[in-house]
């Protein structure tokens, strides 16, 4: 055989092993892509989430030996609101969501209730499980509280209940603090911040955003806005402060 035949068939042996690896790894690599999604189908069969719709829970609580409000949600609206009553009327509607990962399990709302804990004369709400959404309507007593805090992960923030103190402590969501006294004092993440309240009320006001606009209505203090964010300050003709602080979204505070 010549020097040429015995190149060409030397080119013709790489040739086809370089194909035939090349076909091999597409063989392997298709079985693997065949067994993941095998796997995935597999847990998700043998571990079927279950998400039994939405509940709603509702509890009447007596007022009489409470003065402070805690509300704590993982995800989900929360809105405190006053009564015409003595009692606190919680309620919360309750709906599987998964919010903790792709394969994490979602629990069987039926069985879940409202967490209902005192410390002294604070009240404390909430619900003990994870991947749910969570929404909250609560009704304060004609009664003045000292004070109502709200502390959420995600979703929005409605106060209309006055109290001697209003806190609320958001990771990413709106909220809006719509009172006639009290002192505010509210931090947001990731979200927009409204203030209302009156002059009469208002001692010192002082908000900031990171990244968004700001605005102040009914008072003749300072706004300095910049490119990226901004800061409001001033002195109503009450006592109580008034604060927020905002990572990235806009602040709104008006006096009336």
């Amino acid at each position: 055989m010549s020097d040429s035949k015995i190149d060409n068939r030397m080119r013709d042996i790489v040739n086809y092993n370089t194909i035939s690896i090349r076909d091999d790894s597409e063989v392997f690599m298709r079985r693997v892509v065949l067994q993941s999604v095998c796997a995935v189908l597999w847990i998700t069969l043998a571990h079927p989430a279950v998400a039994a719709g939405e509940v709603t829970r509702t509890r009447t609580l007596s007022a009489a030996d409470v003065s402070a409000l805690v509300v704590t949600a993982q995800v989900g609206d929360v809105r405190v609101e006053q009564g015409d009553g003595d009692a606190i009327v919680a309620q919360v509607t309750l709906k599987a969501k998964r919010t903790t990962g792709l394969l994490s399990s979602l629990p069987d709302v039926s069985n879940l209730e409202m967490s209902v804990t005192t410390r002294g004369d604070q009240l404390r709400l909430g619900v003990d499980a994870k991947n749910i959404e969570e929404r909250w309507l609560i009704r304060t007593p004609r009664k003045l509280f000292s004070a109502i805090e709200v502390k959420a992960g995600v979703g929005g923030v409605t106060i209309t209940a006055p109290a001697r103190r209003i806190e609320v402590d958001l990771g990413v969501g709106d909220a809006t603090i719509d009172v006639p006294t009290g002192a505010i004092s509210v931090q947001i993440g990731t979200g927009d911040a409204t203030l209302r309240t009156t002059l009469a009320n208002a001692g010192s006001v002082e908000g900031k955003t990171g990244v968004g606009k700001v605005s102040l209505s009914g008072l003749d203090g300072t706004v300095n806005s910049r490119a990226v964010g901004g800061s409001v300050s001033g002195t109503g003709r009450g006592r109580e402060p008034i604060n927020a602080m905002v990572g990235v979204g806009n602040l709104s505070i008006t006096l009336r």
